[in-house]
This record gives structure tokens, sequence and C-alpha cells, in this order.
């Protein structure tokens, strides 16, 4: 339990929103490390204007793979 929440707050204090850290860490069973590639990769996807679902979907699919995940954002962003 102490590894969660000492790994929660680090990612609420690097800004990412709690109920997407929380959301990040339940899918990653609390790994620190896939949780912030996932949180860093749904940020940048976020900002460039994907939806959420649609992003953590193909996140999901791809493992984090940002390339595939990204082609795959734009091929059904057409």
């Amino acid at each position: 339990i102490l590894k969660y929440l000492s790994a929660w707050d680090r990612l609420c204090k690097e800004g990412y929103k709690e109920r997407l850290v929380e959301e990040a860490m339940e899918i990653f069973q609390n790994s620190e490390e896939k949780a912030t590639e996932f949180l860093t990769l749904m940020t940048q996807f976020d900002e460039m204007g994907f939806q959420h679902e649609d992003i953590k979907e193909v996140l999901l699919v791809h493992n984090n793979h940002r390339e595939k995940a990204l082609e795959e954002l734009m091929t059904r962003s057409r």
C-alpha cells in the first residue's frame, strides 16, 4: 500500500490529474513505470486533440507503444 501511495503522490505532484493517476495505477497493477508512460502519452495525445477514451483504448491495445498508438489514432480520425 505504501508503494502505491508513494507512486500516486509522486505522479500527482508531477501534475497529472488524480483520477487519471488512479486509473493508470489500477490498469498497470501499481507499476509506476508503466503508469508514468501511459500518463505521459495520454497527455501528449490529449494535447493533439484526440478523445480520452480513444487514447486510452489504443494505448492499452498497443501496450503504450507511442508510434503504433498514434498511427491508429490518426487512422481513426480520418
